[in-house]
């Protein structure tokens, strides 16, 4: 078990190593031909990059809002995607939303049948939440409650999701047709005069971070599912905690399984694992070699069926996870959560602050540079409180 452990442990360096590497030699390239391109914009770049590394944000944010207008002036399209993503990581909502919209209009042109605001009484709308293949499942959960506000907008809405989510939003959004993205698109958009992807969804609901959460609709599970498995999972009077740790992507800055050894020795807790994937080993490794104490029900696989995954989630006292499309699946749900970031400025996490308003129920413990000893011990503590005052 070492061995294997061992080399699982050299296999993710080596792949942590390689994505870090090609992440430079783009970030760089880039820069050289942006310098070649317009010199003075380049240098502007580098000192707000420069602010982001040393997480001087005092400083960053008022960089990134003086660069959007004279990027999007100039049509920069990764740079509207670096200064979006910024801002909207740093509380600046609107101004995130508005460079948002300018990139797809630059990329993609303004289409008559656009929605950016103007009366659709009476129209039908198509909410396309998965345009492309990359927003996949957490796109489509994170930008869920605007689905509301649009439904009061259109005379009828048809929502396109990925095929997992239909069952999910459906319950969510009985007023919404509710259907698969991919071969059924074509006539989904033929039926509509009028469409919305997640942009325009941005652009319009998303601009303000209290409006934001004011809107926060919860997602709905199978309700009879939940007590379901609830009744499975439960052995006695302590709560049930839902746990995931591991990613396939080789970027993320997660916690070593050793780090997580502390939360996982408490006896006053009922653990479930949540984490998708072959986990045996690290099950050996996260309980001391005692795997029991973390529930593990192979008849649930997320991959496969996320609505089944949704009950598993929402049958659960509390949730601590690492970002992943689970911890989007909690929050939406409106599960008391936990989740564990690391310091990496690409994820979609707010900077400042332990809160995101798009899921108001959901307590974020970032590392800050700190020790992942430290943030586990954090996130432990707060753990702790979560279920002894019954909400985060």
């Amino acid at each position: 078990m070492a061995d294997s452990r061992i080399w699982r442990q050299a296999c993710h360096a080596a792949a942590l190593a390689g994505y870090r590497y090609k992440v430079w030699f783009r970030r760089h390239r880039r820069h050289i031909l942006l310098r070649l391109r317009d010199g003075d914009l380049a240098m502007q770049m580098s000192d707000y990059r420069q602010s982001v590394e040393n997480r001087d944000w005092r400083a960053a944010l008022p960089k990134a809002l003086a660069l959007g207008p004279l990027v999007k002036a100039r049509k920069e399209v990764r740079l509207l995607d670096e200064l979006g993503q910024g801002l909207m990581r740093m509380g600046a909502y609107g101004a995130a939303a508005d460079l948002k919209i300018a990139r797809r209009h630059i990329v993609q042109g303004r289409a008559d049948n656009e929605w950016l605001g103007q009366d659709i009484s009476g129209q039908v709308l198509v909410l396309d939440l998965m345009e492309t293949e990359k927003q996949g499942l957490a796109t489509a959960i994170h930008h869920s409650s605007s689905i509301a506000r649009a439904l009061s907008a259109a005379s009828r809405v048809i929502v396109l999701v990925e095929h997992r989510l239909i069952p999910l939003f459906q319950r969510t959004f009985p007023e919404a047709d509710v259907r698969a993205a991919g071969a059924g698109k074509a006539s989904a958009y033929a039926e509509a005069q009028i469409f919305a992807g997640v942009q325009h969804l941005t652009a319009l609901f998303e601009t303000d971070g209290s409006v934001i959460r004011k809107h926060f609709v919860p997602l709905k599970p199978d309700t009879a599912r939940v007590a379901q498995l609830r009744q499975r999972y439960r052995k006695d009077d302590r709560p049930l905690v839902g746990v995931a740790w591991s990613s396939s992507n080789p970027g993320k800055d997660l916690p070593p399984l050793a780090a997580w050894s502390g939360l996982m020795g408490r006896t006053d807790f009922n653990f479930v694992s949540l984490q998708y994937g072959d986990i045996e080993s690290d099950l050996k490794v996260l309980t001391d070699g005692r795997p029991e104490r973390i529930f593990l029900d192979r008849s649930i696989d997320q991959l496969v069926d996320m609505d089944l995954f949704a009950a598993q989630v929402a049958a659960m006292d509390a949730v601590v996870t690492i970002s992943n499309t689970g911890a989007h699946l909690a929050g939406a749900l409106g599960m008391p959560s936990i989740f564990i970031l690391g310091d990496g400025f690409k994820r979609s996490w707010p900077v400042e602050g332990d809160r995101t308003p798009y899921y108001p129920s959901a307590l974020l413990v970032s590392k800050r540079e700190r020790t992942w000893d430290q943030v586990m011990k954090e996130a432990e503590g707060s753990l702790e409180r979560l279920c002894r005052a019954g909400s985060v």
